[in-house]
C-alpha cells in the first residue's frame, strides 16, 4: 500500500498547500499520513478506489493532519526576542499581573458580599462560561430570572470596577 502512496508523493504535497500549507510543513505531514493510514489501514481495498489509491480518502486524511497542526501551533506559546533588557520587560509583566491581581481580589471581595445563588450564577454564566439555557435547563431554574441575575450582577460589577478595568485596558496599571 505505501508503494502506491509514494507514486503520489507530489500530488499529496500539492493538495496540502493548497491547503495553504507551507511546503516544509507538507513534506512532514506527508509522512504523518504515510504513517498514519500504514497503521490503521489494514486491508488495503479499503483505500482503493479501482487500482488506484482513493484520492479523496487521502485528501481528507491529508486536510484533518494539517488542521490538527494548525491548532496545535495555536496552543503553542511563542516568545519573541527583543533586544530590550530582559529586567524592563519582566518588571513590565510582573507590574500588568499585579494589576490583574488586584481586579480579581475586587471582584471577590464584591462578589463575597452576593447570596449563594448570585455566587452559584457568576460562577456559572461569567466563570466556566455557560449559556443562560444551560444554566436554565442544568439548575430547572425560569430562563428570565437568571437573565434578570445575570443583569443586576453585571451591573454592580460595572458600578464598582468600570474605572479600574478602564484602567487596565488602557496599561494604566499603577492607576488601579
Amino acid at each position: 500500500m505505501l508503494e502506491k502512496l509514494a507514486k503520489h508523493h507530489t500530488t499529496w504535497i500539492k493538495m496540502l498547500v493548497n491547503l495553504g500549507c507551507k511546503v516544509y510543513d507538507a513534506e512532514d505531514l506527508v509522512q504523518d499520513m504515510y504513517i498514519k493510514l500504514n497503521k490503521l489501514i489494514k486491508n488495503e481495498s479499503r483505500i482503493m478506489y479501482g487500482d488506484d489509491v482513493n484520492r479523496y480518502f487521502v485528501w481528507v486524511t491529508l486536510r484533518n493532519l494539517y488542521y490538527d497542526s494548525l491548532k496545535e501551533k495555536r496552543k503553542s506559546i511563542f516568545y519573541e526576542i527583543y533586544d530590550n533588557d530582559e529586567v524592563e520587560l519582566d518588571e513590565y509583566n510582573q507590574t500588568e499581573d499585579d494589576a490583574f491581581s488586584t481586579l480579581i481580589e475586587k471582584i471577590n471581595k464584591i462578589t463575597s458580599k452576593w447570596t449563594v445563588y448570585d455566587r452559584r450564577l457568576f460562577d456559572l454564566y461569567f466563570m466556566q462560561g455557560l449559556s443562560l439555557r444551560a444554566i436554565s435547563k442544568g439548575a430547572n431554574i425560569g430562563l428570565t430570572s437568571i437573565h434578570n441575575s445575570i443583569i443586576n450582577q453585571r451591573e454592580i460589577l460595572r458600578e464598582h470596577l468600570s474605572e479600574d478595568i478602564l484602567d487596565y485596558f488602557n496599561q494604566d496599571f499603577d492607576k488601579i
